[in-house]
């Protein structure tokens, strides 16, 4: 994602359309009124009758707004957020919520322009300071983004997300120790930052660094049925060759996400590798994650080199060639095959 930095134009070009649009109360009144008869959910209801009884109240068009956003009808926010821009232009909140819908119609220079904007009218705006950091992240200008998250920090020298996100972008320009630290400073301000430990599991991981594990499980605590830090305990212990410890967590992840095809691999995966119970234990975790995507390449190639170690030449071949039906460069398949068909 490249973001061309035309915001004055951009900016200023969007408030004239925003004050062209008009304000036809009576229209409004008529839409709203319409909306009512039809079945809303009751928040909406409750956000149009007060709109109803107060057509010039900046701050209902922009919960209504903010409720659209929510509820991932953009073109309705912006509908609102123009009333509230009419209305009363002087809230930096108004701006966070304008470049929100901007952010996530993929208009990045208008969500900046917005930022900014709050920022001229909130010197001590944290959240479009690291709105703005993030921005800057996405596109990788680094000097950028630390610039706004430490100016969030001067305002905040506590906020958790701020350190966060200075840890993603250490961790971006692979300076982990940095990283760590950084994301240890998030978990210590925020004992529940639940993506911080994942990211703290991560880059230990990375070093083979047992305190991986107290990561994850902290992960675990803060949501004891998280798909993902399960998944990373368990591949933890399988790359340290902890076989009893990755099966127990991975079969407990299956109780939670039957349908997970990656924990279903990695028991046939660690089966394989220590070339027991491959008959029955690695075919069927390897078959089960077939079932569950007809194109996993990776587990037909295992199956494959299962049904050869067993001697069930047949078999082997139908899966190899189901990997080179799937994708033709598959070299791991195609070599195999070639040393199946060439042996008499």
């Amino acid at each position: 994602m490249k973001i061309k930095f035309y915001f004055p134009i951009l900016f200023f070009a969007g408030f004239v359309f925003f004050a062209s649009c008009g304000n036809n109360s009576k229209e409004t009144e008529t839409k709203v009124l319409d909306s009512l008869t039809t079945k809303l959910p009751p928040a909406l209801q409750s956000l149009n009758a007060k709109i109803i009884a107060d057509p010039n109240n900046a701050e209902l068009y922009h919960q209504r707004a903010t409720y659209y956003l929510n509820d991932r009808k953009y073109n309705e926010g912006f509908d609102d957020m123009k009333k509230v821009m009419l209305i009363d232009s002087s809230k930096a909140a108004y701006f966070i919520t304008l470049s929100d819908l901007y952010f996530v119609t993929n208009q990045t220079a208008n969500s900046k322009a917005s930022l900014e904007k709050c920022i001229s009218l909130d010197s001590k705006n944290v959240d479009a300071m690291l709105k703005l950091a993030e921005l800057y992240f996405y596109v990788k200008k680094h000097d950028d983004c630390f610039k706004y998250i430490n100016m969030a920090l001067k305002v905040d020298q506590y906020n958790s997300k701020a350190y966060f996100m200075k840890g993603m972008n250490y961790k971006e320009i692979k300076d982990t120790a940095k990283a760590i630290s950084s994301m240890q400073t998030a978990v210590e301000q925020d004992p529940a930052f639940y993506n911080a430990y994942i990211q703290l599991g991560i880059l230990n991981a990375a070093q083979k660094k047992s305190i991986a594990v107290d990561y994850y499980k902290n992960a675990l605590r803060v949501q004891p049925k998280s798909v993902e830090a399960m998944y990373n305990l368990g591949k933890y212990y399988q790359d340290m060759k902890d076989y009893k410890q990755a099966v127990a967590i991975y079969k407990a992840l299956l109780k939670i996400d039957p349908q997970n095809k990656f924990a279903f691999f990695n028991l046939g995966a660690m089966d394989l590798a220590t070339k027991e119970n491959i008959s029955t234990g690695a075919i069927a975790a390897f078959t089960s994650a077939i079932n569950i995507d007809q194109k996993y390449i990776d587990a037909y190639y295992g199956r494959g080199v299962c049904y050869q170690l067993i001697g069930d030449k047949k078999n082997a071949i139908s899966d190899f060639q189901n990997c080179l039906s799937i994708d033709p460069q598959y070299q791991p398949a195609s070599v195999a095959l070639v040393e199946l068909t060439e042996k008499k």
